[in-house]
């Protein structure tokens, strides 16, 4: 690679053997004659491509590096880190394997070399991972169904490029170690899928959320987690599966770093209630915080699609309830965050078949150390055939998922409750695509059964259809009347007037409860404990229409009112009320 101010004069740079060498011309004061010398600058480093975004913006360079055991690494360099002393850009350089010539004068000769440098090359650079119009962007590779035709797109970072998408082992291997076990787990069928859901979400225009795999320690979770990720990557210490223990900022990196694919979180108990509800909703949101620049201006936020795994022995809506202060998750969260019970019932904890193994340890431990062996090659085998199939993938995959969604959801249930078996859906139409390509060693309807399956399950632990606003409103009323319905309730009795009397008197009342001959207590509350604490932190008069649709509020025949008129005893006249039936508690 040559490089030159002035094209009609000779380069003050070659690239050779040694790595990077300034030309140096020196002129004799008395005789005239002009020596020259190559001076070392540095070892192998080529500019490869000038890169700049689509808006003509971001310019950058593509430069490759050889390090002392002869790898190439390659890293697309914004222009902008040239700034200043070049601190930051050379650090990275160093850390990638690039060995310096000492001193200030190699220093200033490695900063002309790469501004100067003229490459034939250009390349489109785009900020984040993902999808980029028919082009998938991964760190280390471009995935594009015009291989070798027009301008290819690479990802452009301010640091070094670390990523676990890595690639370990054959795709055979993987599919006989890590994907022929899962056959038959329907939680593990399930993550498997997700993952080749993720590049999906941008083909359907499906919105980021993912599933919390919920339950007691040592039942397989972790398990489920590592590998879903050996379809995307995985090896160093860590592996591809991520802590949850996180800051805002870092969310957004994580996300970023994860946008049309995979993103496995474990251990929700690690971060806090706070930071939990923050993280989660910024994830299933899609959107970062907006920020201003040095100028005070206001930077576009950060956007991505994210498809996540997580764990935890408790649910989001718990943790975010330990912060105190009353504070819930909303519908949407539940919605986007789906809590599944990882205990798939079958007396294995995850598991519900082994495949020979001696136990559910056992076969944790088998699955986990294939899935450390082999990684990644699932994920690309899977993009290097959407990419060229990707509109006629995605009209499949929404047929796939309105199937799914008109097959198991009742014709009654709430949108809410159809959002999530969308995603089910989803999730299900891309283990039926990795497996038609050949990738997914598994029936044609293993990754519909695992999705039914687990839908239902969520289903079941929700506790219905309907919205999920109602179902917070009849669990608060259901709540109180389990936790006070005989120390804040007076019993009333008719006496042998057939007018109603309290039978004892009760400290701190809140209603009444009267029982009903075959069919149960029937309890009146009275207007201000509904308000304040039947219903506190939340609308009482939604909750009233709650639980009146749901048949376990009595209401006047003929009247727009929630509430009743009762002759309650102590009162001169009748009191109005809520009256709510015995079928609450069933």
């Amino acid at each position: 690679m040559l490089a030159s101010d002035h094209p009609d004069q000779a380069p003050p740079f070659r690239l050779g053997e040694r790595g990077v060498e300034r030309r140096i011309d020196r002129t004799d004061k008395e005789t005239g004659e002009v020596t020259t010398e190559w001076r070392w600058v540095c070892s192998y480093l080529e500019v490869l491509a000038d890169t700049r975004s689509a808006e003509g913006s971001e310019w950058g360079r593509y430069l490759e590096v050889k390090d002392r055991d002869g790898k190439a690494k390659n890293w697309a360099m914004p222009m902008s880190m040239l700034a200043g002393d070049g601190l930051a850009y050379r650090e990275i350089l160093l850390s990638l394997g690039l060995i310096l010539a000492p001193g200030p004068q190699a220093r200033h000769h490695l900063h002309e070399y790469i501004s100067t440098a003229r490459p034939g090359l250009k390349l489109r650079c785009v900020g984040r991972v993902g999808w980029h119009g028919d082009a998938f962007v991964m760190p280390d590779i471009t995935i594009s169904p015009s291989k070798g035709r027009g301008e290819g797109t690479i990802l452009q970072t301010i640091g070094a490029p670390d990523h676990a998408f890595r690639v370990s082992g054959t795709l055979a291997e993987w599919q006989q170690a890590v994907a022929r076990p899962a056959a038959g787990n329907s939680r593990l069928v399930l993550s498997l899928s997700a993952a080749f859901a993720a590049p999906l979400l941008y083909l359907v225009d499906g919105e980021s959320g993912g599933f919390q795999l919920r339950g007691g320690s040592s039942i397989g979770k972790t398990t489920a987690l590592v590998a879903a990720g050996s379809v995307c990557g995985g090896g160093g210490i860590k592996g591809y599966v991520r802590s949850w223990r996180m800051t805002d900022n870092g969310a957004e990196s994580v996300a970023l770093a994860h946008c049309d694919l995979l993103l496995c979180l474990d251990e929700l108990a690690e971060v806090s209630a706070q930071a939990a509800s923050a993280a989660a909703y910024m994830l299933a949101n899609g959107r970062g915080k907006v920020r201003a620049n040095k100028g005070g201006e206001a930077r576009p936020a950060a956007e991505w699609r994210c498809m996540f795994l997580s764990t935890g022995e408790i649910t989001l809506a718990d943790k975010i309830a330990e912060e105190g202060r009353g504070r819930r998750t909303t519908a949407g969260q539940e919605v986007r965050v789906i809590d599944l019970p990882a205990d798939a019932g079958a007396g294995l904890g995850l598991f519900e078949n082994l495949h020979g193994a001696a136990s559910a340890d056992a076969f944790a431990r088998q699955l986990k150390e294939a899935a450390g062996q082999f990684y990644g090659t699932a994920l690309r085998a899977f993009l290097d055939r959407l990419v060229k199939e990707r509109d006629s993938v995605a009209v499949a995959a929404r047929h796939y998922a309105r199937e799914f969604v008109a097959e198991q959801c009742p014709p009654d249930a709430d949108g809410q409750v159809k959002r999530v078996a969308t995603r089910f859906g989803l999730v299900a139409a891309a283990g039926a695509v990795a497996t038609a390509y050949g990738i997914l060693p598994w029936g044609s309807d293993e990754a519909a059964w695992a999705a039914a399956t687990c839908f239902r399950a969520w289903l079941d632990n929700r506790g219905g259809t309907a919205s999920g606003e109602e179902c917070e409103a009849l669990a608060a009323v259901r709540r109180f009347i389990e936790q006070h319905g005989s120390s804040r309730f007076e019993a009333i009795r008719p006496n042998q007037f057939g007018e109603a009397t309290a039978a004892d008197r009760t400290v701190n009342r809140a209603g009444f409860r009267e029982e009903e001959l075959d069919r149960g207590t029937s309890f009146f509350v009275l207007p201000e404990v509904w308000k304040r604490e039947v219903c506190a932190g939340l609308d009482a008069t939604a909750v009233a229409r709650a639980i009146a649709r749901s048949g376990h509020l009595k209401v006047p025949e003929g009247s727009k009112s929630l509430q009743i008129k009762r002759r309650i005893p102590g009162y001169s006249s009748p009191v109005r009320c809520y009256h709510i039936a015995s079928t609450i508690l069933g």
